[in-house]
């Protein structure tokens, strides 16, 4: 077994999952697991310790949000790097996300430059306080008229 822990890679299409998962080990990580949706990947979480979990946004029955919140809700889960990936992002996604402890996002398609400096942001972060329950939904609910209610 390899020294370096291992990552969960969770996409609920296969393809880029795959993909994914042959990035990381052509960035240096040969230890990457890949699970096809939210509660597969909550029970590996509870069976063994991951250095990162890389999440879809959008996926069934348990999207990457949910996900989040679950991980950073569990006590011997919450610092567990977490990074969200979607192919378009909205504006009330991210703030969602960074309300319940997205570490980063990125844009599909990956650009490897980008992963490797989302990867070298997240894996150095401070471990979290548990200081103030995560909001569930937006704080933000300003109408601004063009850009749509936050």
């Amino acid at each position: 077994m390899s020294e370096t822990p291992p990552i969960l890679i969770v996409d609920d299409q296969e393809k880029l999952l795959r993909l994914v998962i042959l990035l990381m080990n052509r960035l240096g990580f040969p230890d990457v697991e890949g699970v096809t949706d939210g509660f597969e990947a909550l029970e590996r979480l509870r069976q063994r310790k991951y250095a990162l979990v890389i999440a879809d946004l959008d996926m069934e029955p348990m999207d990457g949000l949910s996900l989040l919140r679950e991980i950073r809700a569990d006590d011997t889960l919450v610092n567990t790097p977490f990074i969200l990936t979607e192919a378009s992002f909205e504006f009330e996604d991210i703030n969602l996300a960074h309300q319940a402890g997205a570490d980063a996002f990125i844009l599909k398609p990956f650009d490897m430059s980008v992963l490797k400096a989302k990867l070298k942001q997240v894996i150095n972060r401070k471990p979290r306080k548990r200081e103030a329950p995560l909001a569930a939904e937006s704080t933000l609910s300003v109408d601004f008229p063009m850009l749509g209610k936050f």
